[in-house]
């Protein structure tokens, strides 16, 4: 129970709140009967003192010395002469014994005739407290002169209730204490629960950010103190928390994702190399071969005939490795195209005729379409590099008296070419396979011209994506179609 902040807070306040009021009590119960006396004593000192001013200065009688000064109506003032006459007196009724209302007209009536005169100084009063003075009562006696007559000065103030006030006093300030507890315990609570509210709920926000649970945060709109400083660096600790922890887990999925293309690379990597050997293997075997009959010089051999051979298998060779070279050049130069405006319309139907004269050749059906599309911001050598892979690879795959079609088009803020050839459609298990280097189709790897070692479409793929456009395949009714993209250039 005691862990609570509020009830903590409250118990604490509320034991100072009592400590408060049993020290005023104890002090009131000490020291305030004396120090009342001694306020009743400074108000005597301070009445003589005016009383002695007014005589200096003053050339009229007693009663207009008296006249002049203010003094509180609760003193008993008297002054006699030397006869013990009295010459003024404001409550004279309160220093007889008999307690018989009247002014006495001599001073040896009153109670004070029993002070000896050697009480009655002229340098400084005399004060007399209860012990040697009319029981409850302060008494200032003092001589002073007025007129060039010496007169004998007794100032007294009642002080005989002031235990009985005291008592009452301090009862009264016990139940006032008491209520004020009580009533300050209540108060301090429902404070203490207004000021813990937002804590406990900033601890809420922590317990769910020590769980990763950031989706609740700190009241923080309301308050402008320490504690509203408090939730709103707790919430900025849960948005960066959040913000780290989304960073560490995208780290962590990159990380996945380059193992797997780290895994994907080696695979290609051997892959390619499996390729390469499958390539060189055939021409190697044929030189091999014939150049083992020629050495053991065979009769009845053509020997034009393998020589002939030799050189043809040996300049495909050679062309295999200059395109890799080639292609190799070509991903490093990709890095910085030399861009500008190419209408790809005008392009496309140049590539188109360049190589119509082999469609004829091979008696294909040929067909180009196109529509305004604009312009593209393209390295014009790259793209019609792609574009004649496209075009070269569907003369290749169509047979005589089938349909070659070549089409432009817009589609939203992009420019579409598409090439389809009526012949054989690509089993859908390979056509994301196809832009790899080396890859065909053909799993019996047959080479099928000089120059088709299957790198045409894994060209068309690094040219696209050094332009930022796609590229792709797809398998329509009676052919296939490949397409590429680009983005439009925006006037």
């Amino acid at each position: 129970m005691f862990r609570s902040i509020k009830t903590r807070l409250t118990v604490t306040i509320c034991g100072v709140l009592l400590l408060v009021f049993s020290i005023q009590l104890a002090v009131n119960f000490l020291f305030a009967e004396k120090y009342y006396e001694f306020r009743k004593t400074l108000l005597l000192q301070d009445v003589y003192h005016q009383i002695m001013e007014e005589a200096k200065v003053s050339e009229g009688s007693i009663s207009e010395i008296m006249s002049n000064v203010d003094f509180d109506n609760n003193l008993e003032l008297i002054i006699f002469d030397q006869d013990k006459n009295v010459v003024y007196g404001n409550m004279p009724e309160f220093f007889r014994p008999d307690d018989k209302v009247g002014a006495p007209d001599k001073i040896n009536d009153l109670v004070v005739m029993n002070y000896p005169e050697s009480y009655y100084k002229e340098s400084e009063p005399t004060i007399l407290k209860s012990d040697n003075a009319p029981e409850g009562r302060i008494t200032l006696l003092a001589k002073l002169e007025a007129g060039g007559s010496p007169y004998y000065l007794t100032i007294q103030i009642p002080i005989k209730s002031i235990s009985r006030e005291m008592k009452s006093t301090n009862i009264f300030i016990l139940y006032i204490s008491t209520f004020a507890t009580i009533a300050g315990g209540l108060i301090v609570y429902f404070i203490a629960k207004q000021f813990a509210k937002p804590i406990e709920d900033i601890n809420k926000v922590a317990i769910n950010v020590s769980n990763l649970n950031f989706s609740t945060r700190a009241e923080e709109s309301k308050r402008k103190d320490e504690i509203g400083s408090l939730a709103s660096n707790i919430n900025i600790m849960s948005d960066r928390l959040e913000e780290n922890i989304v960073r560490l887990q995208e780290a962590n999925r990159k990380l996945e994702y380059d193992n797997e293309v780290m895994n994907k690379v080696d695979e290609q990597r051997k892959e390619l190399i499996a390729n390469i050997s499958h390539e060189l293997k055939t021409p190697l075997a044929i030189l091999g071969g014939y150049a083992e009959m020629l050495n053991n010089d065979i009769p009845g051999i053509d020997k034009t005939f393998y020589y002939e051979t030799i050189q043809d298998e040996t300049r495909k060779m050679d062309i295999m490795i200059q395109n890799l070279l080639n292609l190799s050049n070509m991903e490093n130069k990709l890095a910085n195209l030399s861009l500008e405006e190419v209408n790809i319309v005008e392009l496309t139907e140049w590539i188109y005729r360049k190589n119509s004269v082999l469609m004829k050749n091979k008696e294909i059906l040929c067909d180009f379409s196109s529509q305004p599309c604009g312009t593209v911001l393209a390295d014009p050598l790259y793209l019609e590099e792609a574009i004649n892979n496209y075009i070269s690879n569907a003369i290749r795959y169509t047979e005589k008296g089938h349909w070659l079609k070549i089409r432009v088009e817009q589609k939203k803020d992009e420019a579409v070419i598409s090439v389809y050839n009526e012949g054989i459609q690509i089993n859908e298990a390979h056509l994301d396979k196809l832009w790899n280097s080396f890859y065909r189709e053909d799993t019996s790897r047959t080479r099928t011209s000089q120059n088709n070692i299957g790198l045409g479409l894994y060209i068309v793929r690094s040219i696209m994506n050094a332009h930022h456009g796609k590229c792709g395949v797809l398998n329509k009714e009676r052919g296939v179609e490949f397409w590429l993209s680009l983005k439009l250039k925006q006037n």
